[in-house]
């Protein structure tokens, strides 16, 4: 068991990127906090990873505190686990202060996640937006808990929430609820969430055009996780998740040697081989 802890100030005017990893291929029992101040006119991208084994069991608190036009875009992908829980709780302190939060999790065997936010508008006019997909196979589950509260003085807020899901077999599960607790009447607010198989007409409209079932179905699967991995604006990061992202569909769906995917280490450009379709 390991507890670690992390303090971090983006100070007035100033911006910063932070990556923060959580790999192992051991056994672990990790519990982890980071609290994070950003000061007034600050920016910060932010990104966390998980990739763990199937025995792992992760707990982590982020606690984001903004200032007045401060600006936080934050990046969360989980790829393997055996337990996961990620509190993510952030006060908007100062107008114009600005949130911009996207989840991605890909999941099998009995891998679980929990994806638990609470977003505090404690000021006017300030801006919120979280989105976060999944995909589940086998017997795998996840909980997405968002949560935003918009004080009674909080006018002009905006604030937007969604969580999709794709779930591949019978077994997987996802609870989800996307909840607004409003008391202001000024604000432009809204939330949902989706949960099924995959689109069905669009699988269709790729066999028309020749398009293998499983290659259809990879292609719809990478099209679907690569709209939380493209918010990923440090390219070296962004290249790296995506080839786990299609390493991960690819050993799930497919062997490598009949794939249309194209990895390469050196280059990390998403092709299609054509003479495979």
């Amino acid at each position: 068991m390991a507890y670690l802890e992390n303090n971090i100030t983006v100070g007035k005017n100033q911006s910063r990127k932070l990556v923060l990893l959580d790999d192992s291929s051991h056994l672990q029992s990790n519990e982890e906090q980071c609290d994070i101040v950003m000061e007034e006119n600050s920016t910060l991208e932010l990104y966390r990873i998980q990739n763990l084994n199937d025995d792992s069991h992760l707990t982590t608190h982020i606690n984001i505190k903004q200032a007045a036009n401060s600006s936080v875009h934050f990046v969360l992908v989980t790829f393997n686990t055996g337990f996961v829980q990620n509190n993510i709780n952030v006060d908007l302190n100062g107008e114009g202060a600005d949130l911009q939060i996207y989840g991605l999790y890909l999941l099998d065997k009995k891998q679980h996640v929990e994806n638990l936010m609470k977003i505090n508008h404690n000021v006017p006019n300030c801006s919120s937006n979280e989105k976060f997909k999944g995909i589940l196979d086998d017997e795998a589950s996840a909980v997405f808990n968002g949560h935003v509260m918009v004080a009674p003085h909080a006018q002009k807020t905006n604030a937007y929430q969604n969580n999709s899901n794709i779930i591949l077999t019978d077994k997987a599960k996802i609870n989800t609820m996307p909840f607004l607790e409003i008391y202001a009447d000024d604000v432009k607010c809204s939330h949902g969430t989706s949960t099924g198989q995959l689109d069905q007409d669009a699988m269709f409209y790729m066999r028309q055009r020749g398009i293998k079932k499983a290659d259809a179905r990879m292609l719809l699967l990478y099209a679907f996780a690569a709209e939380i991995s493209n918010h990923i604006k440090i390219e070296s990061i962004h290249d790296s998740i995506d080839d786990m992202i299609k390493r991960r569909l690819k050993g799930e769906l497919s062997s490598c040697d009949t794939c249309i995917f194209q990895c390469s280490n050196k280059e990390k450009v998403f092709k299609i081989d054509l003479s495979k379709i």
